[in-house]
């Protein structure tokens, strides 16, 4: 077997590179070839994943969810697609944490040397490819626009700071969604999709019923025409995605979205694209290790 190590070497508070040297000697003690990449600029990882695909049997990742993006982007180029064992060391880490990866780096690699990776979807908007969520509106700028400073030196509460002064901007933008159930035309301030049930390193035990390799996507529209909406999206996050009366939640392998030119739309945490988009799911195309009890439940 032939592994790689990335790794992005300022993610969360770039503190994973001081684990690279006891990973290393791991795979020495176990007579296993390992190789270590540290990415040197935005979208690096991206290309060393597709370059390097035909040379690897395993890709580990050392990062939060857009580095785990960036590789899932450059192996989604490749007819080779090597496994993926992910190391969080972002600020959310939701991948992983869906994926139910432990944070010590001896645990994620005990993982990673005794079980069997599991096929798993990859979503892709327009020409982007995701791996578990896809959102617009209230607080999806949030991931993105906030400093890499204030990100060092607050960690995930850089986030909450940030939502608070999003959750007063004013949204509301027009969708049509076309879908296999349907169509659905609305004024909107929010649209999350999920391809689980975490976000914004919140679990949301009420909002998605779908695996995670079985070509289902969700999501929930926030109607931006009733009274106290902004509040609604509070308690929706507070009732960990409890769906209320008046909010809608479509379930599909594909949705045409048509929108404003000047909607920005998220995925993985990262800016994706802007304007009307397709989100489409591509069932079963990367090994993923995987947390045994979550086999269990999500696959």
């Amino acid at each position: 077997m032939r592994y790689l190590l990335l790794y992005n070497p300022v993610s969360g508070k770039g503190l994973f590179k001081t684990h690279v040297a006891s990973i290393v000697r791991r795979f020495e003690e176990e007579h296993l070839s390992l190789d270590v990449y540290a990415s040197t600029a935005e979208k690096d990882l991206e290309k060393q994943a597709y370059l390097k695909a035909n040379d690897y049997d395993v890709f580990l990742v050392g990062g939060g969810d857009g580095t785990i993006n960036e590789v899932v982007n450059g192996l989604m180029k490749s007819k080779h697609r090597p496994a993926l064992g992910i190391y969080p060391s972002g600020t959310a880490n939701d991948i992983a944490a869906i994926l139910g990866i432990p944070r010590s780096i001896k645990k994620a690699t005990d993982l990673f040397l005794s079980e069997p990776p599991v096929m798993m979807d990859i979503n892709r908007m327009n020409d982007h490819y995701f791996v578990y969520t896809a959102a617009s509106g209230l607080l999806t700028r949030v991931s993105y626009d906030i400093s890499r400073r204030r990100l060092r030196k607050y960690g995930y509460l850089a986030y909450v700071f940030e939502g608070m002064k999003d959750f007063f901007e004013e949204y509301r933008y027009p969708v049509k969604i076309t879908y296999d159930g349907g169509v659905l035309e609305d004024e909107v301030l929010m649209v999350l999709g999920l391809a689980s049930n975490r976000v914004g390193g919140m679990t949301l035990w009420n909002f998605a019923h779908s695996k995670l390799n079985d070509g289902k996507f969700e999501l929930r529209v926030f109607q931006s025409k009733k009274t106290f909406r902004r509040f609604r999206v509070l308690s929706f996050f507070l009732r960990r995605g409890k769906k209320l009366r008046e909010d809608i939640h479509l379930v599909s392998g594909r949705f045409e979205i048509e929108t404003s030119d000047d909607v920005v739309w998220n995925a993985d945490g990262e800016m994706a694209d802007q304007g009307s988009i397709v989100i489409e799911v591509l069932e079963q195309q990367i090994p993923f290790f995987v947390n045994p009890k979550i086999k269990k439940k999500h696959f």
